[in-house]
């Protein structure tokens, strides 16, 4: 489906139907059981509101000194790279900052992932590779009879490593707990999710009539309820999940060096709050507000999962869950589409994001679409009431993403932190550096036997080597990710003031 309205009022918001089993399969056999893609009713409500706390706007505000740190880290990465000229994979990389931040703010523990392979990324990173691929359009291609063996001995090991993390948080938790009741006094400090999400368990424990108010704290890793382990560990993997998801920051260097004005306006801004002679890692630190006021830079990252939106879900009419609606009407045509039993739906972000009654010239890289007072297009239809539901990288409703606060407020410091120091340039191995190929109205256009590139594919003269112009495109790889890891090299900028 790509009309961001239906999407809205029968699938994912005012009705949000359950997730599919083709999604909920993969997940449950990626993730464990329990994991918060999969689960569904009075299991996700429950889960789900004891970790909002710790993904809350107010919370992220505090993981801004943590965020910062381990950008400073990936710098100290670049630089290294650029004064050897090293050709590496830069998704790669950019995924290990991720895992860093997640990490410190999920168990509140340098995992320094860029700097070595923490066993935790290590197993997961070997869990993708074993999952079944997700391009396979023949059965057999899939077919690999030791991969439920493979993928058992994996799980084991990847859930011993986050389940020791989960023991030492509560027993490091336990300690400040202590010391705050002997102090009398509570200690002013960042909680990781992992804290607020205990704090939360426990408070609702507290109600219950045998608790009489009482909050009974968990203080041993044996106090912990089985149950409640599983969820918490299925749920810190789904964190992890998404970390390895997030390619934005790929993408947003990729698109910083190809797209000549935008990266103007951006480095405008960046200098403007961060002018030239300053740091702007300790500006960032000391006013960690300041970033909710790069309204650019914001628009740029809004604009880049645009083009390449990370994911989107699957959902499902499953026999035996009655929903209220089971007929879809168009607003726009009034034609009716039926709900089946058994139907899959999916909302392909990909496709709403490029509706050009909301995204004119959508394959075209316009971060000032996004902001009201600058957008060349006046007459679309992004700030109506209908727009609202059009941008979805996170998905919309209350199955929306989790993380998207922590996503949204990592991206902006990194792009703060890195735009006006280095430029990466694409370079794929034995090809043309920095492909600058055309960027087509439409892949109909692009792939269509009226141009010179679509005739020679039609005639079977080349294989598909770029997609809506770029030569990185994404493929399935577990979610969405840069064709060949987004490969090239990082150079130190020499026309911008850092």
């Amino acid at each position: 489906m790509a009309d961001p309205e239906m999407i809205a009022e029968y699938i994912t918001t005012k009705q949000s139907l359950p997730k599919s089993p083709l999604e909920t399969g993969y997940m449950n056999k990626f993730l464990g059981d329990n994991n918060l893609v999969s689960i569904e009713g009075h299991h996700w409500k429950s889960l789900r509101s004891m970790f909002n706390p710790g993904f809350s706007a107010q919370n992220v505000l505090t993981l801004t000194d943590t965020i910062v740190d381990a950008s400073l880290k990936f710098c100290d990465v670049l630089r290294a790279k650029a004064k050897t000229n090293e050709h590496f994979q830069f998704e790669e990389y950019a995924t290990r900052l991720t895992i860093d931040i997640i990490g410190r703010a999920t168990f509140d523990v340098d995992m320094d992932a860029q700097q070595r392979i923490h066993p935790i990324v290590k197993h997961f990173r070997e869990r993708v590779e074993l999952m079944p691929p997700g391009d396979a359009v023949f059965p057999w291609q899939a077919i690999d009879v030791f991969r439920p063996l493979k993928l058992w001995l994996n799980n084991r090991k990847l859930e011993a490593e986050v389940k020791k993390e989960l023991d030492e948080k509560i027993v490091r938790r336990a300690k400040d707990i202590e010391d705050e009741l002997k102090n009398g006094v509570k200690q002013n400090k960042k909680r990781s999710i992992v804290d607020l999400a205990l704090n939360a368990y426990e408070k609702e424990q507290s109600l219950s009539p045998e608790a009489g108010g009482n909050v009974k704290h968990i203080l041993e890793p044996s106090e912990l309820p089985r149950s409640l382990r599983q969820d918490i560990a299925d749920s810190v993997k789904t964190f992890f999940f998404a970390g390895h998801d997030t390619t934005t920051i790929a993408w947003a260097h990729y698109l910083l060096h190809r797209n000549t004005e935008p990266r103007r306006k951006l480095m405008d801004e960046l200098n403007h709050f961060f002018p030239p002679g300053t740091s702007a890692a300790d500006t960032i630190k000391a006013d960690p507000h300041i970033v909710n006021q790069l309204e650019y830079t914001t628009a740029f990252i809004k604009e880049t999962m645009r083009i390449f939106p990370p994911a989107s879900t699957l959902r499902s009419n499953i026999p035996g869950q009655p929903i209220a609606q089971t007929v879809m009407r168009s607003p726009s045509t009034g034609q009716e589409y039926p709900i089946f039993a058994g139907i899959h739906i999916w909302p392909a972000a990909h496709l709403v994001h490029r509706n050009r009654r909301f995204f004119p010239r959508p394959t075209h890289f316009i971060p000032e679409r996004f902001l009201r007072s600058q957008t060349p297009f006046p007459e679309a239809e992004l700030f109506t009431p209908a727009g609202k539901e059009a941008f979805r990288p996170f998905e919309r409703g209350p199955r929306n993403c989790i993380g998207q606060e922590l996503a949204m407020a990592g991206t902006k410091i990194i792009l703060a932190l890195t735009a006006r120091e280095f430029d990466f340039v694409l370079e794929y191995p034995g090809e043309q550096v920095d492909p600058q190929h055309p960027i087509p109205n439409s892949t109909a256009e692009e792939f269509g036997e009226m141009t010179a590139y679509g005739g020679m594919l039609h005639e079977g003269r080349v294989q598909r080597y770029r997609v809506e112009g770029h030569r990185c495109w994404p493929f399935l790889k577990g979610t969405a990710k840069p064709t060949g890891g987004l490969p090239g090299r990082v150079y130190l900028r020499k026309d911008e003031v850092l």
